[in-house]
């Protein structure tokens, strides 16, 4: 049975050839004429000729004959290119390598236009020997061409060698081959791969080849940090997290994962989940400040308020001028004054109101206390506190502090 590879491109050829029209091309004519020019190692005008007939006529292209001379012509174009080196006359590498990735295409395509059953239903190929030939002394110049372009990050171009080489690694045209070996080297062209696609924005190829990576230990953290982004750029949301989850476990001290997923599920109210993950980090990093802060917000969504303003105060231990967590207590306890006023403003004048007062104003001190250092330690961002303090200074009657803040936006 022939490789994936192979199977593809016969059906699109036979696809194509269906909708051809009808051909003005000439095979005897045109034949004759290409082989004279590569007998005459005019390779340049054989190129140039066959070309014209493939893009005029989609009868060319699928001449098997034309397609083999075809990776001929591109194995001279590549040959000259390569004397030129060994002259010192300023070989031009890029348009080396790109002669010997036509070599390849070329000899793909006349190994599949070569496997087509004729109208009897035979299969007799005449151009194995010499499409193995190819395929075989070029395969290193593929693989290098595709390290080239990786150096140059010319991206696009480095995944298109290094995917051809990867795609006919198994083809049968090498595989039947006496002294051909298994690569060796695959899974290194397989993350170049990777690499180059995630470099070239080529988000469905970097998939191609990214599961395969995944199976082996080299680059795995980083391979987990392609996957998560590529996934969730190609909207799968569920995926990018199951890279995300593979990546923390396997190195919770790298930031990138544990504060993508508390992101993910703190941005979604999934409180249950991102105190599940903060709770798991903590006991990796009890120090991190952030993610007490972190911890104090789920706990604040689950409705635990006591366990979150405990936790916010383990944050500012560990970093006296948090002032994201003194505004978060501060939040807490104006809250609890705003609801002490809600339910006792009614009764004005009974013991109740007066107890009921002195707890809803002990309540908006707190607030005050945690909002001025909020202020103290980022006077730069007034919508951390300024709001809160005018309500608390008017509800507190400090008319003066409220005056002072009238200035500020």
């Amino acid at each position: 049975m022939r490789t994936k590879i192979y199977i593809t491109i016969v059906l699109l050829l036979t696809a194509f050839a269906a909708r051809a029209q009808v051909a003005s091309y000439n095979p005897k004519k045109t034949l004759k004429e290409v082989r004279a020019n590569i007998k005459a190692e005019k390779y340049a005008q054989a190129d140039d000729q066959i070309s014209k007939a493939m893009k005029a006529d989609s009868a060319a292209r699928f001449d098997t004959e034309l397609n083999y001379l075809m990776m001929g012509v591109q194995h001279g174009l590549a040959a000259a290119e390569n004397r030129k080196i060994f002259l010192a006359n300023k070989p031009d590498t890029a348009k080396y390598f790109s002669y010997i990735y036509k070599v390849y295409q070329f000899a793909i395509s006349t190994d599949s236009l070569d496997h087509l059953p004729d109208e009897k239903g035979r299969v007799r190929p005449h151009h194995t020997t010499g499409v193995s030939s190819q395929l075989m002394s070029y395969r290193n110049n593929i693989k290098s061409g595709g390290k080239f372009f990786y150096m140059k990050k010319k991206y696009d171009d480095s995944f298109r060698f290094f995917d051809i080489y990867l795609q006919t690694q198994h083809h049968p045209a090498l595989v039947g081959l006496k002294h051909f070996e298994p690569d060796a080297d695959s899974l290194e062209i397989m993350r170049m791969a990777v690499y180059s696609a995630y470099n070239a924005s080529q988000f469905k190829n970097v998939m191609k080849y990214l599961p395969q990576c995944m199976s082996y230990d080299t680059d795995y953290t980083t391979l987990c940090q392609i996957g998560s982004r590529t996934l969730m750029t190609l909207s799968d949301t569920i995926g990018a997290l199951s890279y995300l989850d593979k990546g923390w476990k396997s190195d919770p001290m790298q930031e990138y994962f544990y504060i993508t997923l508390l992101d993910y599920y703190t941005g979604r109210h999934d409180y249950t989940e991102a105190y599940s993950i903060v709770t798991e980090q903590l006991k990796v990093m009890p120090q991190n400040r952030l993610l007490w802060y972190v911890k104090g917000k789920c706990e604040q969504g689950l409705d635990s308020i006591d366990a979150a303003i405990e936790s916010y105060k383990q944050a500012i231990k560990i970093q006296e001028n948090d002032a994201q967590s003194y505004a978060s207590l501060g939040g807490i306890y104006i809250n609890q004054g705003r609801r002490a006023y809600e339910e006792n403003h009614f009764s004005v004048g009974t013991a109740a109101y007066t107890k009921a007062k002195q707890e809803q104003d002990k309540l908006f001190d707190k607030a005050r206390e945690n909002f001025e250092l909020a202020r103290k330690y980022n006077p730069e961002d007034t919508s951390m506190w300024l709001d809160s303090l005018k309500e608390i200074y008017f509800r507190l009657n400090k008319g003066d502090e409220l005056k002072a803040l009238e200035s500020l936006k």
